[in-house]
């Protein structure tokens, strides 16, 4: 019966959420900056080019968030273990400068590092 139930868990489904607001926007910012890890120290650092990313051990979620100084990109990333999210921070970074950070692409490199389909979610 274990066999069983680590292959169930194995097949959680991996899911990368985007949300977009503007530096602009204080309400739509709060929403996009209330569940990431030290928000209040990030806000600052949103009004220039900026990227980072943020493990949160306690829901099991990678962050991704950029901004270009006017609009903040926040990429969930559910469902993965830490060792999967740092295998895509390490396959991410080694194609990093040749494309533009999109959900599509991180869903690709995740597939890609996982060796199993990702869903999109907006």
């Amino acid at each position: 019966m274990a066999s069983f139930w680590k292959r169930r868990a194995r097949d959680t489904e991996v899911s990368v959420h985007r949300a977009e607001a503007s530096l602009g926007d204080a309400s739509a910012l709060d929403r996009l900056l209330r569940p990431l890890p030290e928000a209040s120290e990030l806000r600052p650092r949103l009004a220039a080019q900026f990227f980072a990313r943020a493990w949160d051990a306690h829901l099991q979620r990678d962050y991704w968030v950029s901004s270009d100084g006017a609009r903040v990109v926040c990429l969930t990333v559910a469902g993965l273990s830490l060792k999967q999210a740092a295998g895509v921070r390490v396959r991410w970074d080694a194609r990093r400068g040749q494309a533009e950070l999109t959900e599509e692409r991180l869903a690709d490199v995740i597939a890609k590092e996982i060796g199993r389909s990702v869903t999109l979610k907006s």
